[in-house]
């Protein structure tokens, strides 16, 4: 059927002019900008999206040309694309743009450009699409930006630092990391350029990761992405070195930073060993050693002050210690104390006398110094304390008091004893060479006890050495006339000058007259102990036939005077045919 309703179409539905206010509603609606523009440039139509990006409104826009509000930097291209679709060269181009807003700031847009000809083929206008990037072209200058300043802190940073991502298998898993990124310091950590390791897989390259356990650290990281710390003891080409990792996820893979730290580790291995040597030696030392601040407050002390106290370091550490039990036990002892660590965090070196408390409660004498320790600027830090047992030192004083009057007194008996010798044996001498001989003898008796004592402990002498001292002179050489039996036995000073003179005394008669003035006669000479007293025999055998003595001889009384005068002991004499029989008892410790 026909019509002549010009509006209408054979075959179709809608009117010229609904289809007109269709494609019109797109045009308005269009979430990009579009736009027809004449021949020269000139702006023929707008939609709502242009304005919105240049800032113009259309009927502003319909008084200017692109051109007019191009950026200069773009204008060229713009202008010689546009030609080149004018001369029929190309039909259309695409090209990243700027426009200058209304508001004077500058529009990125991607422009796409395409012609609508007239039935000549010439250009009737163009129709222009503009998408808004301005958003994209900052985040990709940031970014570009960002990569610069990166790329500049990584070229310059004394740290390695290198990038990897992940290469996983079919199901996901991590196999491998290749490496993105390497920065000129990680080159010259590991000896490796960057062109050999870029794309390069890490564990071909270098195996050791895995021997050393990182290959696991970088697993964990990308897969949970927790950042690890730590030095690692790492193998390097030419020696083993100390690096201070830090690993961190980056995407689907890593990054990691890495410090040569050897020398400050091997620097710290050193100390370390140097403090456990220096603690060795200071708890081996024998004398209590510690350290304070100035303010008294212990802040180490050795094993062996823990040890003489018997206190913990914790109940000890962190205490001034003149506030402390161990250290002063008097009022006296803590303002010595207090007065000494006032004059040492001045400077100055302090040494006294004191008293600690020991483990079981007992005092303790010590030697005590302080000894600052200076800063750079000649100000004290810190005080080292000492302190040196002299117990055996305040016995040793003692002693040596005890031994002074001690001294003293057996000085004065030795002289009345040397007097009376000297009398006695004036009288008993029938010459002068007898005389001299005789005395000589018996001041020998003397010294050899007083050596004795002297050589020993200065209060007592080992009985047998005393007999062996006073009778080897005169005893043959052959062993088996001399024979000593008894049990040790240490006798006291007074007990040992006088048993001395009695040995001498019977020694001597027995090499003039005895056992020892021929070659077949024997001396035995035996002790034991009787409560506190010492019992002492003397038996000569096989000398010759004893005449007891028809009158009292100065040895006689000589004997007689040491033990019951002397030490109130006892004496018995029995002259033998045979051989001189004695027996003498006398306190032991006396």
């Amino acid at each position: 059927m026909a019509t002549d309703d010009p509006e209408k179409m054979p075959g179709s539905d809608r009117t010229l002019a609904e289809r007109e206010a269709m494609y019109r509603s797109a045009f308005e609606q269009a979430s990009v900008g579009i736009a027809h523009v004449g021949p020269q440039g000139e702006w023929l139509n707008v939609n709502r999206r242009v304005s919105e990006i240049v800032g113009y409104s259309p009927s502003e826009l319909l008084t200017i040309t692109f051109q007019d509000i191009t950026h200069p930097d773009d204008l060229d291209l713009d202008v010689n694309l546009l030609n080149e679709v004018l001369d029929g060269t190309r039909d259309g181009y695409r090209i990243d743009k700027r426009y200058f807003h209304k508001a004077g700031r500058i529009v990125w847009v991607t422009l796409s450009v395409s012609c609508v000809r007239k039935a000549s083929g010439e250009v009737d206008y163009f129709i222009s699409v503009l998408q808004d990037i301005t958003e994209k072209k900052r985040i990709g200058q940031a970014l570009l930006d960002s990569e610069i300043r990166f790329r500049a802190v990584q070229e310059t940073s004394p740290d390695g630092f290198m990038i990897f991502h992940s290469l996983r298998s079919t199901d996901g898993e991590i196999e491998d990391f290749v490496w993105e990124f390497i920065n000129p310091a990680a080159e010259q950590l590991t000896g490796r350029v960057s062109q050999a390791l870029i794309g390069k897989r890490l564990t071909k390259e270098m195996p050791e990761v895995s021997t050393y356990g990182l290959f696991e650290v970088f697993c964990n990281t990308v897969q949970t992405g927790a950042p690890w710390r730590r030095e690692v003891y790492y193998p390097g080409r030419d020696r083993r070195r100390w690096f201070n990792f830090t690993v961190a996820r980056v995407g689907d893979g890593f990054a990691v930073s890495f410090q040569d730290v050897t020398a400050r580790k091997n620097a710290e291995l050193q100390l370390q060993a140097s403090q456990k040597r220096l603690r060795t030696i200071l708890n081996g030392v024998m004398a209590i050693i510690g350290l304070a601040k100035p303010d008294g407050k212990l802040l180490e002390v050795n094993e062996t002050t823990l040890r003489l106290t018997g206190v913990r370091e914790d109940e000890m550490l962190g205490h001034r210690i003149w506030n402390h039990p161990a250290w002063c036990q008097t009022s006296e002892s803590q303002d010595q104390l207090v007065k000494a660590f006032e004059e040492a965090k001045v400077g100055k070196r302090m040494r006294f006398d004191t008293e600690i408390r020991g483990s079981g409660g007992q005092s303790i004498p010590v030697d005590m110094q302080l000894s600052p320790i200076f800063d750079e600027f000649e100000q004290v830090t810190e005080i080292v304390l000492s302190a040196v047992d002299i117990s055996e030192r305040k016995r040793s004083e003692a002693h040596r008091e005890m031994l002074l009057s001690e001294l003293n007194h057996r000085v004065k008996n030795s002289l009345a004893t040397i007097q009376a010798i000297a009398a006695h044996t004036v009288r008993e001498a029938t010459d002068l060479e007898g005389f001299r001989r005789a005395f000589t003898g018996r001041l020998r008796a003397i010294a050899a006890s007083h050596d004795l004592l002297v050589s020993s402990t200065r209060e007592s002498a080992d009985i047998s050495r005393l007999i062996r001292e006073q009778i080897m002179g005169y005893a043959p050489e052959e062993a088996s006339r001399l024979e000593l039996s008894g049990p040790p036995l240490v006798l006291g000073p007074q007990g040992a000058h006088a048993f001395g003179l009695i040995l001498h005394e019977l020694a001597t008669n027995a090499s003039k007259y005895g056992a020892f003035s021929n070659e077949r006669g024997c001396l035995r000479i035996g002790w034991r102990l009787e409560g506190e007293d010492v019992v002492v025999e003397w038996l000569e055998r096989g000398g010759p036939t004893v005449v007891p003595p028809t009158r009292r001889g100065f040895g006689s009384a000589l004997i007689e005077q040491s033990l019951s005068h002397s030490l109130g002991g006892r004496s018995k004499l029995d002259f033998n045919p045979e051989g001189l029989k004695a027996e003498f008892q006398f306190p032991v410790r006396k």
